[in-house]
């Protein structure tokens, strides 16, 4: 008999291991799904769930959840120190791992696409810098409890295949069943336009969904947020709008059972983390005791590093300054005089395109602050009204050193 497509596709183009997850699946595929009457149906035992991942069932073996961020914001360093905490029982921003894993910790896999193994070290060695509330041994724990893969060269069916083999194989070495599997970005792994009902909803729906309730893991998938509304555009949200801001299709948030995003609010260190789905679930609760799906955070601004924490009364005044100045209290001028003198002799159009993309502020701001910058013989410039190229003056050179910048302007 003639081999179907199928067939030939499984055993021409894919590896063994792959072909047989495949084949795996499509055998899933034709088994029919159990029915359950409404009588028969077991509530959880709350306390002594073995499924209970994070409090109280935001997310639990089986389901997925999602985590949006804006580009470059740290949504890699956040999904590693989540990581490291829950793989030794504690909270991470109040989301408090279920009493099982309070107490037995969970093993964790990092399935990433964008950061190379020096990235990764750096990235954990910066977290371990910033994590005060671990202790030694947990830090030490952590370490063996946590693992990352780089899948870089695969998206959809094939990814889900590569992923799937990976699960099954369990831990290096040991071969110890993962808890929680990590996503890092799902755009990656996609193979689809994100905007598309049908592509993302064939990832997540019909890919990874049955995958997490097969292999009875709970999954994280990082995503993009849109970029920043401005002006009218930020007007008449409601609590519930806050579920769409990631990028592309509704079919991102749909499927999963929780959702948390971290948004700006105006500044470059201090942002505001959002539980956009069944956020009441986490039980949240502000200064006044009272429920909330909201928290500020910062970065660590420590040299070295590269860390998340709650934000403190002058992290806050730093946003309640922003707010009253119009813009980010450490966001001035200068920040244009470290993206010259970085990328000197460019356009000005060159520099309105970087700055405000990067800082995520109006190009007219931007114009403005560089018009500024000239002013107080920071930075020079050249040519007419229509074409103005900038090079940073010796002022500037010397004010920067007084002056360092938080970000890496030559990688923007």
């Amino acid at each position: 008999m003639k081999p179907s497509p199928l067939e030939i596709f499984m055993t021409e183009f894919l590896p063994a291991a792959e072909a047989a997850a495949v084949e795996a699946q499509v055998q899933r595929i034709q088994e029919p799904p159990k029915v359950t009457a409404l009588a028969d149906l077991r509530p959880p035992v709350y306390g002594n769930d073995p499924n209970e991942l994070i409090k109280h069932r935001w997310l639990y073996r089986g389901a997925m959840a999602l985590f949006c961020g804006p580009t470059g914001v740290g949504k890699s360093a956040w999904l590693l120190q989540a990581g490291m905490h829950w793989s030794v029982g504690m909270a991470f921003f109040d989301m408090v791992p279920g009493e099982v894993f309070q107490k037995a910790g969970m093993r964790i896999l990092i399935v990433q696409a964008e950061n190379d193994e020096g990235d990764m070290a750096e990235m954990y060695l910066g977290v371990l810098a910033g994590c005060d509330e671990l202790s030694a041994a947990e830090k030490e724990l952590a370490g063996r409890r946590v693992f990352a893969v780089t899948v870089s060269d695969k998206s959809s069916d094939a990814f889900v295949a590569v992923l799937d083999h990976l699960i099954q194989a369990g831990t290096p070495q040991e071969g110890l069943p993962y808890d929680m599997v990590m996503v890092d970005p799902a755009l990656a792994y996609l193979g689809g336009e994100s905007n598309s009902q049908k592509d993302v909803g064939h990832l997540m729906r019909e890919l990874l969904t049955p995958m997490a309730q097969r292999l009875r893991v709970g999954m994280v998938v990082a995503h993009h947020t849109n970029k920043p509304l401005r002006g009218k555009e930020k007007e008449g949200w409601e609590a519930g709008d806050y579920a769409y801001l990631g990028t592309g299709s509704a079919e991102w948030i749909n499927p999963v059972r929780g959702a948390v995003a971290i948004r700006s609010v105006g500044s470059d260190t201090v942002f505001e983390l959002r539980a956009v789905k069944r956020g009441k679930r986490l039980r949240w609760q502000d200064a006044n005791s009272n429920p909330t799906t909201v928290k500020l955070i910062a970065h660590d601004t420590r040299t070295g590093v590269i860390c998340w924490h709650p934000a403190t009364p002058a992290d806050a005044a730093d946003l309640e300054a922003a707010a009253k100045s119009g813009r980010p209290k450490r966001f001035d001028e200068f920040e244009c005089v470290h993206a010259v003198i970085h990328r000197p002799g460019e356009s000005q159009t060159f520099y309105v395109d970087l700055i405000s993309g990067a800082m995520e502020c109006g190009k007219e701001t931007v114009r403005q602050m560089l018009k500024a910058c000239v002013k107080t013989g920071w930075i020079g410039e050249c040519g007419d009204q229509h074409f103005r190229r900038y090079q940073a003056t010796g002022k500037g050179q010397q004010e920067a050193e007084n002056r360092p910048s938080s970000r890496n302007w030559t990688s923007q």
